[in-house]
């Protein structure tokens, strides 16, 4: 079964070493430590079981528009609570962060005071004792010895070599860290596009979309590795891995004798090896991974009370669900023979076998459900949980039922200064001493939401109701005719079975009904209770107010102020993101494998988790995500840049730099910039023909006559935008 020369990996005995042939019995001691952790999870799971049913409330008023159970699915709703979620998601996510790796401020410098002047004087020493040392000649062209240094400058001397000594090291430690920092902003990016299936825009989008809805939303970060076992994470990087995994399986079950010649899983694992040697070579990478489960699915500890930084909790858990299949390709243990507790598609536990929705239509009665020995069931999808158990400083991979470990319990997969790399995101915090889960948008929405619905039943309701009707006296008219007046066409004429004699408006009577009165299905101070509660007002939602525009314009500025605190919260959230992954990177990423993506004149240190930790080299912080905190730097940009420009010793590459780092641009100045070529601006200035006369040309009015030119058409530009309301 060996590949061919095309590049591709052999099928070699290493393909069959997830299962052994019999697996060793688990101590009694493990499977009680085994048991106590299950409890534990399903202690924490059942303390949280009403903040997560609130969850799943709040996902399905989000998606439908109306709470489940309490209100009928057939009665009129308007999703407003939907709409206000992507307004606010739009708002708060307008694009991917940037990060920038910045020097941390330290004192580099043990001799020197970071003072120019001194520094000048060094030099200007130095080189007066250069001189002095330097032989000479004489007026007949004869060499004369160097008197050398003076003893009184002695001294002198010795002090400005140490200091220009300490200003070289200092700025060569300086450019080393900051060769760091540009290298890590590289691997950074690189982390960011490398994300599959899902995009971290996309997945970031959805998180700050969980966060609005469900109260929390959680990011874990990971490192994918080109070997070794894979962590039970639902985002991957694109590779072969999963496809070599699933073959590995089928290989060992061949070995095992679980599969037949004739069995389709045979025929399936001869298409992925022809498959696979088809291909000229097979990708395995590995890198920084951004998972977002889902808010349901991360389990604090029940003495947590902070979901940001999860103060006080000892442990954390992520739920999964996976297939037994999937479980036997990660962790190499085969739960057919074992025993699990199954679970369905929607996450409970399948009591019965007709609720696991896992098992094919056509299989058999007998075959849905194998209970074993211990009376767990074979079939279903498998819980897995990922306990990170902090007082241990161990990770614990379990499945719900299993009574060994999936995995050996270990360090975590990564290293992170805070242990778990799980993050929380929220934006309604508030104090409470027995709720841990902050509440959504939609949940303090939720009144406002059910109330409009039934306004706008009621109205319809109403409408109904007031249609006209008629009524008639019993035999005054045939049933043929009744059923003609139900069914009968606008400006269509029919014919009564009466007298002609007989007036129809004497058979024919209007039933009096009610009018409808829109002010009992007024709606606009629902919207009012909405703008307070949440900060969206009915413009913003789509609707027409009635409001004057001095007050959308003031109701507009308290908005975004409540986007712009939401904005900083996310920023921070971003910035803690980032700083973890640069840990993580620091850790994990090779010399070779940093050089290969940063490019060969990136710089990567060595460092200790102790120097990691620490951050001694740099700070990593998220750059502006939302339009407010942008408009406001480049605000600040243009009130400082008139001085920068008049004040002498100012790098202009630095400026550059500067304006377009803060205008968000991805031009790269090392291309466009060049030594010894002057400003454009002064370019043309020197290429302006004169005029011939001295008192009107320019050039010859002395060094500054340039300046007094004709001026550049169009003239200066008007005034910014005004602070405040920054809406876009």
């Amino acid at each position: 079964m060996d590949f061919d020369e095309t590049g591709a990996a052999p099928m070699t005995a290493d393909m069959t070493a997830p299962v052994a042939a019999e697996e060793p019995q688990a101590p009694e001691n493990e499977k009680a430590l085994v048991r106590r952790i299950q409890a534990t999870i399903r202690g924490d799971k059942k303390h949280h079981e009403k903040a997560f049913d609130r969850m799943r409330r709040d996902m399905f008023v989000a998606m439908h528009g109306y709470e489940d159970k309490v209100y009928p699915a057939a009665s009129y709703k308007a999703n407003i609570t939907g709409r206000h979620i992507q307004q606010k998601t739009a708002a708060l996510y307008a694009k991917n962060p940037k990060a920038v790796a910045r020097r941390r401020e330290t004192l580099d410098f043990t001799v020197w005071d970071e003072s120019p002047q001194s520094l000048e004087q060094a030099m200007m020493a130095l080189n007066m004792a250069q001189q002095a040392l330097m032989p000479s000649v004489d007026e007949m062209g004869m060499p004369v010895e160097a008197q050398g240094i003076p003893p009184h400058m002695v001294q002198a001397f010795e002090q400005a070599q140490a200091v220009v000594a300490d200003f070289q090291q200092g700025m060569e430690r300086r450019n080393m860290v900051s060769k760091v920092g540009k290298t890590m902003e590289i691997l950074f990016a690189q982390a960011l596009r490398e994300q599959k299936p899902v995009d971290f825009k996309t997945g970031a989008k959805q998180l700050v979309r969980r966060a609005c809805t469900t109260g929390v939303g959680y990011v874990e970060l990971g490192f994918q590795r080109e070997t070794g076992p894979r962590p039970g994470m639902s985002e991957k990087l694109a590779d072969f891995r999963a496809r070599l995994d699933h073959m590995k399986r089928l290989a060992s079950e061949v070995a095992d004798g679980d599969i037949q010649q004739d069995d389709a899983e045979m025929a399936e694992l001869e298409a992925s090896i022809n498959a696979l040697q088809s291909e000229p070579e097979i990708v395995l990478r590995e890198g920084l991974i951004f998972d977002f489960p889902q808010s349901t699915k991360v389990i604090p500890d029940k003495m947590c009370h902070s979901l940001v930084g999860f103060i006080g909790a000892r442990h954390v858990t992520i739920e999964y669900l996976f297939t037994v299949d999937e479980v036997e390709e990660m962790f190499g243990v085969d739960l057919k023979q074992e025993g699990f507790k199954g679970y369905s598609a929607d996450g409970k536990v399948a009591e019965e076998a007709s609720e696991i929705n896992s098992v094919p239509d056509d299989t058999d009665d007998e075959d849905e459900i194998k209970p074993n020995s211990s009376g767990k069931g074979t079939s279903g999808l498998v819980c897995v949980w990922k306990h990170y158990d902090k007082p241990s400083g161990l990770v614990y991979y379990l499945a719900h039922g299993h009574d060994s470990f999936l995995r050996p319990p270990a360090a975590p997969d990564v290293f992170v200064e805070d242990f778990w790399p799980v993050y929380a995101l929220t934006f309604n915090a508030c104090e409470s001493e027995t709720e841990l889960f902050p509440p959504s948008d939609v949940a303090l929405m939720l009144d406002q939401q059910m109330e409009y619905n039934r306004s706008r039943q009621g109205m319809r309701e109403h409408r109904r109701a007031a249609r006209p009707r008629w009524a008639y006296p019993n035999g005054s008219i045939e049933n043929e005719d009744i059923e003609k007046l139900k069914s009968m066409e606008p400006f269509e004429a029919i014919g009564f079975n009466v007298d002609p004699q007989t007036k129809i408006a004497d058979i024919l009577q209007t039933i009096p009904v009610p009018g409808v009165d829109p002010n009992l299905y007024e709606t606009g101070q629902l919207f009012t209770d909405i703008q307070i509660i949440v900060g969206a007002q009915e413009a913003q939602l789509g609707g027409v107010s009635q409001a004057t525009a001095t007050e959308s314009a003031i109701a507009a500025s308290s908005s975004a102020s409540s986007s712009g605190s939401s904005v900083d919260d996310l920023d921070a959230f971003l910035t803690m993101l980032a700083r973890a992954s640069g840990q993580i990177l620091l850790r994990e990423m090779s010399e070779e494998q940093v050089k290969a993506v940063a490019g060969p004149g990136a710089v990567w240190p060595h460092l200790t988790l102790a120097e990691i930790a620490d951050e001694v080299f740099l700070e990593v912080e998220a750059g502006s995500t939302g339009k407010p905190n942008q408009q406001v730097e480049l605000n600040a940009w243009n009130q400082m840049l008139p001085f920068l420009i008049q004040m002498p010793g100012i790098n202009p590459e630095w400026l550059a730099r500067e304006a377009i780092r803060r205008l968000d641009d991805k031009m790269d100045l090392t291309e466009a910039l060049s030594s010894g070529i002057p400003s454009i601006v002064m370019q043309n200035q020197m290429q302006q023909p004169g005029t011939g006369d001295a008192a009107t040309d320019p050039t010859a009015q002395g060094g500054e006559g340039a300046a007094n030119g004709p001026p550049v058409p169009g003239g200066p530009g008007g005034s910014g935008p005004a602070f405040g309301s920054n809406q876009v």
